[in-house]
């Protein structure tokens, strides 16, 4: 029997203006491009890790691709999450085939601090009616007025998420909710706000003042497990997939929750990018645009979508991974 021929590439993009976040300041991202070749045809994967997020390391994703490339034998590590996803990923495009017709809406990305006024202001104008704004950068006064004023702008009936990367504490979550109850029709829900482990100040938060509160950290934290059990949490549920593991194991454990699915980029290349669109054609009640407003984080030719307040079915049918592993 022939064994899976694998290639890796690594990669290297520098992000076009650096993102803040809580967690400090993000210029370069790293990963790898994995081709699978069998004989039932070639498939592509990435392997796109973010060790803070609960990953495996882009050391020890190199040292476990090094091994498959040499062995050929493809096999789905649990304890490397960005390496199952893309190994799983690949094997899926080869049966699947091309891409499929869905097209998803997008939530536009703004930056922190001063700058979120006037890059709202471009990203109504590009027809984007969800928006999302990283929180707890600058002092919480300064934060909660520019907030005031980002309400103040946004047009009827569009949506404000905020994340703050579990930066805050409980005074400030206090603060962040009295604000948000004045605009409450305008907030589709206020992301991570506590650390790992405080769900349940968190939950109560949000069953007192009826503001959502989604998780994101602590899907990948040391109780992630627990809060993808249908039930355990009330709110949205924010899903970096390239860092969750295979890809079919993850649509099976979605599924009963996917109405509260939030999918979100890790800022992959677009090989990943489509690897979570096609998570997201098997789970139809996902609903809530994707956060997925990070093409233009990047100059070069790795990613094929064009950015927009939509993924149209046509652009997805136009996606070329051999053209995007040739570019590397």
């Amino acid at each position: 029997m022939m064994s899976t021929k694998f290639q890796v590439k690594p990669y290297r993009r520098s992000f076009c203006r650096p993102l803040i976040t809580s967690r400090g300041t993000w210029a370069q991202r790293e990963g790898f491009l994995l081709r699978m070749d069998t004989e039932d045809g070639i498939g592509y994967g990435e392997v796109a890790p973010i060790p803070s997020f609960g990953s495996e390391t882009i050391d020890a994703a190199e040292d476990f691709l090094r091994t498959i490339t040499i062995d050929g034998e493809e096999v789905s590590p649990a304890n490397l999450p960005a390496c199952a996803f893309a190994l799983s990923a690949a094997s899926q495009s080869i049966h699947q085939g091309g891409p499929k017709q869905k097209e998803y809406a997008i939530c536009a990305l703004l930056p922190a601090g001063a700058a979120v006024l006037q890059e709202a202001e471009k990203k109504i104008e590009q027809g984007y009616e969800t928006f999302k704004w990283k929180i707890g950068v600058e002092s919480l006064n300064i934060e909660l007025k520019q907030a005031r004023d980002l309400f103040d702008l946004l047009p009827k009936g569009a949506l404000l998420r905020l994340d703050a990367n579990a930066a805050l504490v409980p005074p400030a979550l206090d603060s962040w909710l009295e604000l948000l109850g004045e605009f409450s029709s305008q907030v589709d829900f206020l992301e991570q706000p506590l650390t790992c482990g405080q769900e349940p100040l968190m939950a109560d938060a949000m069953q007192n003042t009826g503001i959502p509160i989604a998780l994101d950290e602590s899907l990948n934290g040391a109780n992630a497990g627990h809060w993808l059990e249908p039930g355990a949490w009330a709110g949205p549920l924010v899903v970096k997939a390239p860092i969750m593991g295979d890809v079919e194991w993850l649509s099976s454990r979605l599924k009963p929750l996917a109405g509260q699915v939030v999918l979100s980029s890790v800022f992959e290349t677009g090989v990943g990018m489509e690897s979570v669109f096609r998570l997201a054609d098997t789970l139809p009640e996902v609903d809530r645009a994707l956060g997925y407003d990070t093409v233009n984080a990047f100059d070069d030719a790795l990613t094929q979508i064009k950015a927009g307040p939509i993924i149209c079915a046509s652009q997805r049918q136009c996606y070329d991974p051999e053209q995007i592993w040739n570019s590397i």
